[in-house]
């Protein structure tokens, strides 16, 4: 396929030692695994035996390779004789005597042990500063760690049927995938046996082991299937509050995809420390205990995104399974894109049509502020690289698109017939290409080339005229982005909506880089909606004028046309526009429109949005009030400070509270400190409040505030907390030459934590601090640590900071006289202060 090039304006995805990934050779075909495993949590060891049957392909097998990291294998066996080993370079070579003749199947069984593990396989256990953490284990095979717990061929595109023995000590749980066999007690162990029928990808396997509770949630779909969820002990109502819509949504999946869900069970087991949201192992997803939340966290926090997103997995990703890690689109894209019919139909039109809004906003941000590149791209340093937002949210949106191009009823069904079609099988996007082609009739290949082999996206600006002599309307869209003979505008057919006295729906291809659509109407139009339901990939400005703009705002059904318009009326600011951002306030009844007018209300700074912010910070929704809590802290004025002080102490939402201290922190009130020192002591869920009291402490550029940011970064701490604490500390030597040289002392020292989300943040606040004595820091996390996001974050982060490096020598010092007088405006505030309250 021809793909077009439009990342030459955008840094480079592709970091130095990437290189084009291919799939490896196959000379045998993996039929079944089965692993017969010891965990063994006080020594952090597993002992293990994994016994694999394959098929010899077209030659003879004389040696056979297979992934194995760390391992330390003490015998490989064929029919109850030794055969030849050797372990080298991350790989476990084996010498066949006899050798596996063409077409014929072999078994054979590897004998061995995973000590302290680096990957793949952890070890959770109480420790000094955390002593009431249960000790539990669990393993975590994507992108290609499953070599790190048993040797395997590591790559999504072998298949095989599986079968799992765990042995664990009687009153513990493990859970594998498939069917549960067998549960028996054999003296002061339990060994659970688990049975896998439908065949599945090496990085799908998982093990867990633990004292967790078992809640069976009934049976669900046209197979009856068994759900449960499985959490450590005290916190079965936090699970239910997370997982009770599971059964629905197997019902929702099975008559969207029209295949029942394919496997003997469906569990989902929440575990401490996990490194990532959740994981689609097949049948038996693991999900990060930090989505189990208490009865306020529910008041604006689901997990319903991440339950249905793994959920879907179970149809794309473990069903269906990319070939190689290029085409992951297929897996993360549409499972990000089921959230959002989860969402719609649990909720309605208007929150699905908000999901696939954040969606397109978070892939802008990236796309914007990191790299571009195509959906579908097999140059990178580590597989882990891609699982990005052009991966998720791009692949998502792109989807929607793709129904709004096919229409509703062609959409599902070839959606229905992809499934169909390739179940069980490995995927590629040709395969999604051919489906709907050979259930829809359209040729998709120029759809494709333009949205998923290519990067980028049309920057559209939307504007409209009316001639009133003529009686004719014209609408104007602008592509804003380079266009040149190597970067072509892009093309799209897209709806537009004129209505006033009637309605009249228009459909325009779009192709040139300046496109006018005029259409003569009987009489002016009060609303114009372009592209009704946001199908089209894009970042969309509206330039209808203040009337149109306040009609659409006030009156259109579609969440993103009013959106738009609110950013429109925001910019604006006449009276026109204030009173239709007042009205809105007190009528619009869909919180995402609120809160993204808020948004844009905060960004002008404006005297006219703080008086309409502060009346938000009342609003019913709190998901409305926290994001008018998020957006006053650009309004440095003693009445702001004011308001937030009793919205952070005691709104109803820890998500509010959050934003109201971090806001507060930016107001640099003299108030402020004592507050937010306060705040950042407490014990909130997930460490949400405490989060942002650390981030408000941060920005009062008060230097009183670093060993208060420093001690929440004590490993007793929350790990949200921690992470938060670690960017305080980043933003704090930003903003205060004093503290720099300490600011990058205690990031040196966070940049190996050995919690991932801190790691993380460490180095993001690195990045953010671009102080070159970090470089030798990152430059080592980038070539040598283990998780590849580690990796990635750090060497982007260096590079920037090099970049960084180059700003001219009075930046310095400028910064330090800033400080200064920062210091002093802070002196004189207390001194206003003391004499106001004499």
């Amino acid at each position: 396929m021809i793909a077009r090039d439009d990342t030459s304006d955008h840094r480079a995805f592709a970091l130095p030692g990437s290189r084009p990934h291919y799939g490896p050779d196959k000379i045998v075909a993996v039929e079944h695994i089965d692993l017969h495993l010891v965990p063994d949590l006080r020594n952090e060891r597993l002992d293990g035996v994994c016994t694999t049957t394959v098929r010899a392909l077209d030659e003879q097998v004389e040696r056979l390779v297979l992934d194995a990291v760390d391992l330390a294998v003490s015998r490989v066996a064929r029919d109850g004789r030794d055969q030849r080993f050797v372990r080298r370079n991350g790989k476990l070579e084996i010498g066949f005597d006899p050798v596996i003749a063409p077409g014929e199947r072999a078994t054979f069984s590897v004998t061995y042990s995973a000590v302290k593990p680096r990957h793949g396989l952890f070890f959770i256990k109480p420790d000094d500063a955390q002593r009431d953490k249960v000790a539990h284990v669990w393993t975590q095979s994507q992108d290609e760690n499953a070599r790190y717990w048993f040797p395997c061929m590591d790559y999504p595109h072998e298949k095989q049927k599986t079968s799992t023995t765990i042995v664990v000590p009687k009153g513990m749980f493990a859970l594998g995938n498939g069917a549960l066999i067998e549960r028996k007690d054999e003296g002061d162990t339990t060994v659970f046996t688990y049975r896998q029928d439908v065949p599945h990808s090496t990085y799908l396997m998982t093990m867990v082991a633990g004292p967790f509770v078992e809640i069976a949630q009934g049976t669900t779909g046209r197979n009856k299937t068994p759900v449960f969820y499985y959490v450590l002990p005290g916190r079965e109502a936090d699970g239910e509050r997370a997982f009770g819509k599971t059964p629905k949504m197997v019902e929702l999946y099975e008559a969207r995809t029209g295949t029942p869900y394919p496997y003997a069970r469906y569990s989902q087991i929440a575990v401490s420390d996990f490194i990532f949201g959740g994981m689609e192992n097949t049948s038996a997803t693991t999900q990060t205990d930090r989505t189990l939340h208490d009865e306020r966290a529910h008041l604006d926090f689901s997990s319903d995104p991440l339950v249905a997103h793994e959920l879907a997995h179970q149809w794309f990703g473990d069903l269906l399974t990319c070939r190689d890690w290029s085409h992951a689109w297929l897996n993360e894209g549409f499972a990000t894109f089921f959230e959002a019919v989860w969402r719609e139909a649990d909720r309605g039109d208007d929150e699905y049509l908000y999901h696939v809004f954040e969606c397109v906003e978070a892939y802008l941000q990236e796309d914007a502020d990191r790299y571009r590149r195509p959906i579908v791209c097999n140059t990178y340093r580590s597989p882990i690289e891609i699982f990005d937002r052009h991966l998720y949210e791009k692949g998502a949106a792109v989807l929607h698109m793709l129904r709004g191009d096919l229409g509703d009823a062609r959409f599902w069904r070839a959606i229905r017939h992809y499934v169909e079609r390739n179940a069980q099988r490995n995927v590629e996007t040709i395969d999604f290409i051919r489906a709907i082609e050979e259930s829809t009739g359209r040729n998709m290949r120029g759809f494709f080339d333009q949205w998923v082999f290519s990067g980028g996206h049309p920057e559209l600006e939307i504007s409209f005229a009316w001639d009133p002599k003529r009686s004719v309307a014209t609408v104007t869209v602008d592509q804003k982005q380079p266009v040149d003979d190597e970067h072509p505008p892009f093309r799209f057919d897209a709806d537009i909506i004129f209505a006033g006295d009637a309605e009249r729906r228009v459909r325009a291809t779009i192709e040139r880089q300046h496109e006018t659509i005029t259409v003569p109407l009987e009489s002016e139009p009060k609303r114009i909606v372009f592209d009704p339901g946001a199908f089209i990939l894009c970042n969309a400005t509206y330039k209808l004028g203040v009337d149109v703009a306040a009609a659409v705002f006030l009156s259109d059904a579609d969440v993103v046309a009013r959106i738009r318009a609110a950013r429109e009326l925001a910019k604006d600011g006449s009276p026109v526009a204030r009173e239709a951002l007042g009205r809105a306030f007190a009528a619009d009844a869909f919180w995402g429109v609120l809160a993204q007018a808020a948004t844009a209300m905060g960004a002008t700074r404006a005297p006219w949005a703080q008086s309409m912010l502060v009346s938000a910070l009342g609003n019913s929704h709190p998901k409305v009030r926290r994001a008018a809590a998020a957006v006053l802290g650009n309004f440095r004025h003693a009445d702001v400070a004011t308001a937030l002080i009793p919205v952070a102490q005691g709104d109803a939402s820890y998500f509010v509270r959050a934003a109201a201290l971090t806001s507060l922190g930016k107001t640099r009130d003299p108030r402020a400190f004592d507050v937010l020192a306060q705040a950042v002591r407490g014990q909130t869920w997930n460490g949400t409040v405490e989060a942002g009291a650390v981030r408000g402490l941060a920005e009062l550029a008060d230097s009183r505030a670093m060993p208060l940011v420093r001690e929440a970064t004590a490993a007793d701490r929350d790990e949200g907390v921690r992470r938060a604490a670690v960017v305080a500390i980043g933003r704090i030597g930003e903003l205060l030459e004093s503290e720099r040289t300490h600011a990058v002392e205690a990031l040196e020292e966070r940049l190996d934590d050995r919690y991932f989300l801190v790691q993380l943040g460490a180095i993001a606040a690195a990045e953010s601090l671009a102080d070159a004595r970090l470089l030798p820091a990152l430059d080592r996390l980038s070539q040598s640590a283990f998780d590849g996001r580690v990796r990635r974050d750090a060497a982007e982060a260096a590079i920037r900071v090099r970049e960084a490096a180059k700003v001219p020598a009075q930046v310095t010092a400028m910064r330090s006289d800033i400080d200064g007088l920062r210091e002093e405006h802070r002196k004189l505030q207390e001194k206003i202060e003391a004499l106001s309250r004499s």
